[in-house]
């Protein structure tokens, strides 16, 4: 029993000698810093000056910072947070406003002239989401209305495909072509 424990103590202590032996040793600490010459300083300055380097860094090593450089870099990174925080409930208000705006003209439908079935009302952008308002219908890429499959939506216009051609219509105008409207007379 003695000769484990004598053993395991052996195999502890080659272990700690490893692990200090093989260690990196630790960069020179401020006081050791404070020592040099400020002729060795100014000349280590006009070196990496002419090497295109920063006075700050030394032996490939970034400069260690303050207690300010610190809270002030803490400072900047809560601000910028706070700002995209703040921008981020912005976009969310302003979607939920257009989204509140094109529900509340839901049901309000103007069908007193001819041609003014399936008018393109508003176009909507918010970010990657686009939708059109016809009459009081929301509608999006893909969706189908009258047989007409919606194949872009743009700032201003919306590119409907049916029977196999792509029409443009803008902001105002009727989804249906005004042919769709006009009573052909000749018939009784």
């Amino acid at each position: 029993m003695r000769r484990i424990i004598i053993l395991v103590v052996v195999v502890a202590m080659v272990v700690l000698g490893a692990v200090l032996f093989l260690r990196k040793p630790k960069a020179s600490s401020a006081s050791s810093k404070k020592k040099t010459t400020q002729t060795e300083s100014a000349s280590a300055t006009e070196q990496s000056k002419s090497r295109g380097r920063s006075a700050g860094k030394t032996a490939g090593r970034v400069k260690a910072k303050t207690k300010e450089e610190r809270a002030a870099e803490r400072k900047r990174i809560r601000q910028e947070e706070k700002r995209r925080r703040k921008e981020l409930k912005r976009r969310e208000r302003e979607r939920k406003r257009m989204l509140k705006y094109a529900r509340s003209r839901r049901g309000k439908r103007k069908t007193g002239r001819k041609g003014t079935y399936y008018v393109v009302k508003a176009i909507v952008s918010l970010g990657d989401e686009s939708y059109a308002l016809i009459d009081s219908r929301r509608v999006r890429v893909g969706d189908v209305v009258m047989g007409r499959k919606i194949v872009a939506i743009q700032s201003d216009r919306i590119e409907v495909e049916a029977f196999g051609r792509r029409t443009t219509i803008r902001v105002g105008e009727s989804l249906l072509p005004m042919s769709y409207f006009t009573r052909k007379s000749g018939r009784i």
